[in-house]
Parts: structure tokens; sequence; C-alpha cells
């Protein structure tokens, strides 16, 4: 128990060491990052669970199980990659500190198991994550900082409510509470929809995250790894907490992440700057992290590494505008990186993405009530596969130039990792990848020729074909993101969660 209150406390000790001494603060974030993911890994190889109550029943209860394992690994080797790719240069102001704390924020986060516990480290990796976006304080940064801010607050306090609505109930703030006897099932609708309200927009599923795509594409891009890697994970893990203590809410958790999924893929389609896209993409993944608490940890694994390393070389890219993509070349040394983790999220076999996904299609396929029609579930992977093959056409330029150490690290890790679980994947779900990535390419040249065909029409007859290639989904999609949109969409979720969730008889009495 001491070592593991020693772990915890570490990154946050750290991050006051950095404050007296900032020449330490290199060494010391490196060696917090190593502490988490070496606790990862051991929780991934099967240590017995550790379990720390602290100041009595109703004070801090953490659990370091199986289910918070891949997430502690995600953690510590996106923080990792993060400090590596910062070694050669002097990141702005407090940067480090800002990382540890962030670090610190997510492992209580992800081992707490009470409420109050999880709402203290949720602010405090909600404040880090403010403060990261902010590092070169431009106007637009603040203004996206501070509207990260302000949703973020009023998610939390309607998450407390719902906190204090069980306490009332239950006398207890565990998460276990909520499968309580005593607690009256609409009590319990009540409680769930604020807490889902609160969760569901930290992990930015659905409307309740369409913050995310704007806020990861205007911060930085160490910042933008941070948070596609490890950030929206922080509300994944206690929803995955929360469906495996009650398993009648997995169908609707679901069902949105099923539509946040398909949704994300009309805008990553449609959208023609690269980080807005990656971001998009996040929403999308983040979705099907839901589908199944049995793989949604280890997908949050595989995508959120991914994720980090496409984030740290977007930096690193030049133009962001993908119309004129296919013209310019990347060097080898960033061009393998990005395409490695491109084609893990497809789900390309022998990377970690295939087997993740791979898991998540057999586990709804085998009928577990995961999702009634896992046919859409094949249409969400084959439309993430069209996205990938937008930002895989462009070229690689074969000529010497330093390898970025972070983006190598993590493509890196997703080879071996694929390696790892199988040199050899089975015929059969090789055989269904690569149809997946057959079907997601064919939908993507479709796609392009469509938009191609349709501005040829708008242009005289004389003009020259422009080169549009990879062009956008030609479709008129609204406006999401604008803060009266977010916080009305706040409000929908939540009503719509309390109708869902309310027994018949309350609904309609009689």
């Amino acid at each position: 128990m001491t070592l593991l209150i020693a772990w915890l406390l570490l990154p946050f000790l750290g991050a006051f060491l950095s404050a007296l001494l900032p020449s330490t603060a290199r060494w010391l974030a490196l060696g917090c990052a190593l502490a988490t993911t070496a606790v990862g890994a051991l929780l991934f190889n099967g240590t017995c669970p550790w379990f720390l109550q602290l100041t009595g029943p109703l004070g801090v209860l953490l659990q370091a199980d199986a289910l918070a394992a891949p997430f502690l690994l995600l953690n510590g080797l996106v923080v990792l990659a993060v400090v590596l790719d910062t070694w050669s240069r002097r990141p702005p102001g407090p940067f480090l500190l800002l990382v540890m704390v962030l670090l610190g924020g997510l492992n209580s986060a992800f081992l707490a198991v009470d409420l109050v516990s999880l709402y203290v480290a949720l602010e405090v990796v909600g404040v880090t994550a403010f403060l990261l976006i902010l590092q070169k304080r431009e106007p637009q940064q603040l203004w996206i900082a501070l509207r990260y801010l302000l949703v973020g607050n009023t998610v939390m306090t309607v998450y407390l409510v719902g906190v204090a609505l069980l306490y009332l109930n239950t006398g207890s703030f565990r998460l276990a509470a909520l499968g309580a006897p005593g607690l009256e099932p609409r009590n319990l609708a009540v409680v769930v929809a604020l807490l889902l309200v609160g969760l569901l927009t930290k992990s930015g599923v659905f409307l309740s995250g369409l913050w995310l795509p704007r806020t990861h594409a205007e911060a930085p891009a160490d910042v933008s790894a941070l948070l596609s890697g490890v950030v929206v994970a922080g509300g994944l893990c206690p929803l995955l907490r929360l469906a495996n203590q009650l398993p009648q809410l997995q169908p609707l958790l679901g069902l949105i992440g099923l539509a946040s999924a398909l949704l994300a893929l009309l805008y990553a389609l449609a959208d023609t700057d690269l980080k807005r896209v990656l971001a998009w993409s996040t929403l999308g993944q983040a979705g099907l992290v839901l589908l199944s608490p049995a793989t949604g940890a280890v997908y949050a694994l595989a995508h959120g590494l991914a994720k980090a390393c496409l984030f740290l070389l977007a930096g690193r890219l030049g133009s962001r505008d993908l119309r004129t993509w296919r013209l310019q070349p990347l060097p080898a040394a960033l061009g393998l990186p990005w395409y490695v983790a491109s084609l893990s999220i497809a789900g390309a076999p022998f990377l970690l993405g295939f087997w993740t996904k791979d898991q998540l299609a057999s586990v709804v396929g085998a009928g577990s009530g995961m999702l009634p029609v896992p046919q859409v579930l094949v249409l969400a992977m084959a439309g993430t596969a069209a996205v990938y093959a937008r930002l895989c056409w462009r070229p690689i330029r074969w000529e010497w130039a330093p390898p970025a150490p972070g983006p190598w690290l993590l493509a890196a890790l997703l080879l071996v990792g694929g390696l790892a679980l199988g040199p050899l994947p089975p015929p059969g779900s090789a055989g269904k990848a690569l149809g997946v990535l057959a079907f997601g390419l064919g939908l993507f040249s479709g796609l392009t020729l469509i938009a191609l065909g349709l501005q040829r029409r708008r242009l005289p007859a004389s003009d020259p074909l422009p080169v549009p290639w990879p062009a956008p989904l030609p479709l008129p999609l609204p406006d999401l993101e604008r803060l009266q949109e977010l916080l009305g969409g706040l409000a929908v979720v939540g009503a719509v969660l309390v109708g869902l969730l309310m027994p018949r008889e309350v609904l309609w009495p009689g």
C-alpha cells in the first residue's frame, strides 16, 4: 500500500520539485512516465489488483485492477512519447510541470471507484488541460481554452448533483452503491443520467463531445497528442466501470457509441483541415470504445497510442490543408510512423489496432447483447478506413532526416504489440480486415470522384481540372461546434437520457 501511495503522489511531487528546480523537470517527467508505464505493465500481466481506502468508508477508494491497466499503460507511454518529443527543444513555460500534474490526475481517475474522488481527479485533469492549451497564449487558443473550461465545469456540476443524489438515497459515494437494493429505479435513472452527462462529455462522445474537434485542432501539437491520447480516456475508463456495475446500461451506451462513430465519420470525411479530421476521428473511436466493456480498455490503448503519434507528427507536416495533401511528399522519417499509426487505426493486419478491432467485432458478432446490428459496426470500421485512406494519400520522399523520437516510439509499440499478439493473424480475421480496408478504400475513391465531378460542373469547360484529391465529402453539414450548440446539446442529451432510463410505469402510469 505504501508503494501504491508513493506512486500516485510521485507525479505531483515531481511537479512541485520542478517548480523549485526547473532544470530537473525533464528528468522528473521522464521518471514519472516510466513509473506509470511500469505499473500499467505489471497490472496488464496479471498482477493481483491493489485496493486503497483512505479516511474511512466515505473517503477515497482506489482500485488498481485489470480494467485500469491498459489505461495506465496508455497514460505512461503517451506522456513518455511527449517528453521524448520535446527533449531536444525547450517547451514553453511550465509545460513539463503541467504534464506531470496531468499524468497524476489521470492515474487517479483511472483508479477511482468512489464518485467524489473521481470528480476531483477529473477536475484536476480539466484545469491542467486548460492551462496546457493556453501555453502559446494566442487569442483563438484563449477562447477555445475558456470554452473547454466552461463546458467541463458545467457538466461536472451536473455530475456532482448526481453524486449528491446517490448519497441521499444510499448513504454512500461508492460506484457500487448504484446497485444497492434500496435505490428506487426512478432515483437510479436520474442519478445515472446525471453521471452520464458528465462522463460522456469528458470522454468526448456523441453530442456531449462536440467540444472536442475544435479544441484538439487549435491546441499545440503536443497538447493535442495528450488530449486525444489520454485526456479523453479519463472519462472512458469510468464509463466502462459504470457499464460493468450496471450491465443493463450497456445497450444504451452501445447505441450512443455507435451514433458517435457514425456522426464523426460524416464530419471527418467532409473536413479539409488535418487536425480537425484527426479530432473528429477521436470522437468516433471513443464511441467504439463504449461498445464492449470487455474489449474497450485495450481498444482505447491501441487508439490512444496511434492518435498521439499522429498528432505529434501533425505539428511537423507543414500545411494542414488536405486539398493540397498529395502535392506535399513526406520525408520517410515522418511518413513511416504516419502510415503505421494510420493503418493501425484503420485496422490493418500485423498492427495492434487490427487485434483490438477483431476482438470488438467478435464480441459484437457473438450476440453478447452489446449491439442489435453488428453490421453497422462494419460500416463504421469501413468509414474509418475511408478517413485514413484520405490521410495516407500522400507520397513518401525517401531521403534521410532526423527521426522524431516520440512518434517513432509509439509507431514501434503499435507494430511490436501487434506482432506480439500473433505474428500470423488467423486467415478469417485477416480476410475480414482486408475486406473492410478494401471497402473503405472504395468508399473513399467513390466519394472523391463524386466531389471532383461536382466541382468540375461548377467550372467553365476551358479551365483545367483542379487537383483537390483527396476531396472532401460534398455534404452541407451543419456547424455543431458553437458554444450555444454545445450547451444545447448537453441539455438534449441529459433530457433524453432521463427519458430512456426512467421506468415505463413512471413515464406512463397505468
